[in-house]
């Protein structure tokens, strides 16, 4: 047998086969692997976005959803303070965009006397709201209770500052109150016979028009305690440790804003207004069960009111401060009496239709000593009320007007342009005053007369008294008898000023018809209600 030589056949190694199948198969395994690590975190990143957007819109709903709340809590607030029910549900716009709400009153109303002596009426309500932006939904619903005190609980409330700075000693048996600022002194003494003094703003012991300081004495009675203290012009609101001085000094009398006292809802002005800009009625005058417009008593419904000869009369008579002869509708209180005409419900609204800030006319009230029954009497114009008012068997009487002017027993219609100034003689008025104005302009200017001057002044009363029991509320400036507060020549002198709060007006029963009261809500409960967790 013969061998040959030459090249061997080749003949494929089966291991090294076995080895690329092998690699490759792990190659399309790896890319299989990546593709699906790929997928996932695509599909990661997608869920990661889709909740970070979630969470976004959550945190935008339950944005809007308080956002809409509060401004359902003070449209209420708005309609409470002037009169008007809230409604049952309603649509607050932020944006563009509108977003439903619901009120829900829980339970009924009931008294509660505050630790400062003050009957307030409560009443519970549940605002809900439920907003959705985007992927989020978010439902917030607040319990609040909506306190509402009548404002002639108070001596004094002013919605802005108070000036309080009498030139003779004076002084105040009740609760001042101040929803901005209070500047205080006096020429003598003033003495604040009260546990209540307090401002939400600041309370100083100077002069707001040039930040002089009388040189008389404040003397502030300490809670629980028969002692009065003075607040010398170091040591008011301005003072260095003035929270704590405050606190140790007066026991809880005097407190300002930095002791947590808050600003109180009262009703605007348009309460008192004869019309609304819409040209429907405001709230006084739709409500009046007598309307008695320029020399016609009207019914509530406008029909003509029959009433005896001279019940109702026009008048003239100058007005120094305003530098006019004002006509009035002059009424005769003791002939209501007779007519049998007053109201069942106790307000009378008044008003003139020619009566202008150019030509400032209004209304007069004479022959009141005795009022038949509880009355409240309304006008958009100046209020002049002559003589002794509700001086015999004592009711619950309130006054609301543009200005409020006190005429003595002495008046006459006398008084005229050159003088001269008439006498004026002891007059008593047992009544609470809802009256506008004339501020002092910040930051200087001349002083508008102060507390001691919101009722108006028109003869001489050098000697003589004023005597008023009641309450002396301002909530609006004057937008008719604007004039600057001017003293003595033709205009007036001050009289011994007997004011003191009418401590009778504690009791809801014996309050005027129709008294308006202070507005605030106190949170008690606030939650949100949201979806569960965002889940792909």
């Amino acid at each position: 047998m013969k061998h040959h030589s030459g090249e061997i056949p080749c003949v494929p190694n089966q291991r090294g086969l076995e080895e690329r199948g092998s690699a490759l198969f792990f190659g399309i395994i790896v890319a299989m692997l990546l593709l699906l690590a790929t997928a996932g975190a695509v599909s990661t990143a997608l869920t990661l976005g889709k909740e970070a957007k979630y969470e976004l819109d959550q945190t935008r709903s339950l944005a809007l959803a308080e956002g809409v709340t509060e401004n359902a809590q003070r449209l209420m607030l708005e309609k409470v303070s002037n009169f008007e029910v809230p409604a049952t549900s309603g649509t607050v716009s932020i944006g563009a965009q509108g977003y439903p709400y619901t009120v829900q009153p829980i339970g009924s109303s009931f008294a509660q006397l505050d630790s400062d002596g003050v009957t307030r009426s409560v009443q519970h309500y549940s605002i809900v709201s439920s907003v959705s932006a985007g992927d989020g939904l978010v439902t917030v619903e607040r319990i609040v209770d909506l306190t509402m005190t009548p404002l002639f609980q108070y001596m004094i409330f002013y919605q802005d500052d108070l000036e309080i700075l009498p030139g003779p000693s004076m002084t105040l048996g009740g609760r001042v109150h101040s929803n901005a600022d209070i500047y205080v002194g006096c020429g003598n003494t003033l003495t604040v016979d009260s546990e209540y003094f307090r401002a939400s703003g600041q309370i100083l012991r100077e002069r707001k028009n040039d930040g002089s300081t009388s040189p008389g004495t404040v003397n502030i009675k300490v809670s629980g305690n028969t002692s009065y203290v003075d607040m010398d012009a170091g040591h008011d609101s301005q003072y260095s440790d003035w929270t704590s001085y405050a606190l140790s000094t007066w026991n809880g009398t005097v407190q300002d804003g930095s002791h947590g006292v808050r600003e109180i809802g009262a009703p605007d002005i348009k309460t008192i207004k004869a019309f609304q800009p819409d040209g429907t009625k405001g709230f006084y005058h739709a409500s009046a069960g007598l309307v008695i417009r320029n020399g016609t008593a009207l019914d509530s419904s406008g029909n003509p009111v029959a009433l005896p000869a001279g019940a109702i009369a026009e008048k003239t008579m100058y007005d120094a401060r305003e530098g006019k002869t004002v006509t009035v509708t002059e009424v005769d209180v003791s002939l209501l009496n007779a007519s049998g005409q007053l109201p069942a419900n106790g307000l009378v609204y008044a008003y003139r239709t020619d009566t202008s800030a150019s030509q400032p006319n209004g209304i007069r009230l004479t022959n009141g000593a005795e009022v038949h029954r509880a009355l409240t009497v309304v006008s958009e114009d100046p209020v002049y009320i002559h003589g002794d008012f509700n001086t015999v068997d004592k009711k619950g009487v309130a006054v609301m007007a543009d200005a409020v002017n006190l005429l003595s027993n002495a008046w006459n219609d006398s008084k005229g342009s050159g003088g001269p100034l008439p006498a004026a003689s002891d007059t008593t008025y047992n009544l609470a005053i809802v009256t506008g104005k004339v501020p002092t302009p910040d930051g200087g200017g001349s002083y508008s007369g102060g507390f001691e001057n919101l009722p108006r002044f028109h003869e001489n009363w050098s000697g003589k008294t004023a005597r008023i029991r009641g309450s002396f509320i301002n909530i609006f400036d004057s937008e008719i008898a604007k004039s600057p507060w001017l003293y003595g020549g033709n205009v007036y002198t001050a009289p011994n000023r007997d004011w003191q709060y009418d401590s009778a007006l504690m009791d809801p029963a014996n309050l005027p018809p129709f008294t308006p009261s202070a507005i605030y809500f106190l949170r008690v409960l606030w939650t949100d209600r949201v979806p569960l967790p965002f889940s792909p």
